[in-house]
């Protein structure tokens, strides 16, 4: 069966390939890095390093393709701050469309380096676009010393991790990073937001005064059914 599906999209869509995964419990999320495994795809004109068997994800998340390119379109001369960057997606999109600076920050060393190949690819210059190997609220600190402020703050977190015995939880961490995120922000700059988590609540009480808008769509037809990620849009008041 699976080949004659292979045999239909292809001769339908002009597929060239079938990657074939299991999502276990089993996959390892970051194991030691294997070259010869990866490839590079684009995305509406962007080149994207992504390792299909390695990880549990491959380097490139598609249900915000559309997030990605509303970015893109408010970025010209700005300056970007992508936090949890991962492999620097928006990064990418936010710099091919003229941003001034961009800082992309990740506390994996291996992410951090994914990101610097990922700008190499779409020759951007690192003397532009600066990655950070830090904790998100850390940096927002170091930040503030530093007297940096951004338009644009990408805040897309996963929904728990564990850092040197800390444990994270989108839901009960967010606040934190928001009311960071807003004192590192120019006065007509904006947070994006995101999250996967399905029951997920915006705690506006614990918030700085700021406005909401309270989700936005941006999500492909393709993922119909349950939404993959929630999207916010938060200004200064």
């Amino acid at each position: 069966m699976a080949k004659e599906i292979e045999q239909s999209l292809k001769s339908l869509l002009g597929i060239q390939d079938f990657f074939y995964k299991n999502r276990t419990k089993k996959e390892i999320q970051i194991p030691k890095s294997s070259p010869q495994k990866e490839i590079t795809v684009k995305e509406y004109g962007h080149s994207f390093s992504i390792n299909l068997s390695d990880y549990l994800d491959t380097g490139l998340f598609l249900d915000h393709r559309e997030t990605r390119k509303w970015i893109a379109s408010k970025s010209l001369n700005k300056t970007i701050l992508n936090t949890f960057a991962y492999t620097g997606s928006f990064t990418i999109y936010a710099a091919c469309a003229g941003a001034a600076k961009t800082y992309s920050v990740d506390l994996s060393k291996t992410y951090c380096e994914w990101i610097k190949k990922n700008l190499a690819l779409n020759n951007l210059p690192p003397e532009k676009n600066w990655t950070y190997k830090m904790d998100t609220l850390e940096f927002f600190k170091y930040a503030k010393r530093k007297n940096f402020t951004f338009d644009i703050i990408i805040i897309d977190p996963p929904t728990f991790s564990k850092n040197k015995g800390k444990n994270f939880s989108v839901q009960k961490d967010h606040p934190d990073l928001i009311n960071g995120a807003l004192d590192l922000l120019n006065p007509r700059g904006l947070i994006m937001f995101s999250n996967n988590f399905r029951d997920f609540l915006m705690e506006t009480r614990r918030l700085q005064p700021c406005s909401i808008n309270k989700e936005i769509s941006m999500i492909p037809p393709d993922f119909n059914g349950i939404p993959p990620h929630h999207c916010f849009i938060i200004k200064k008041q």
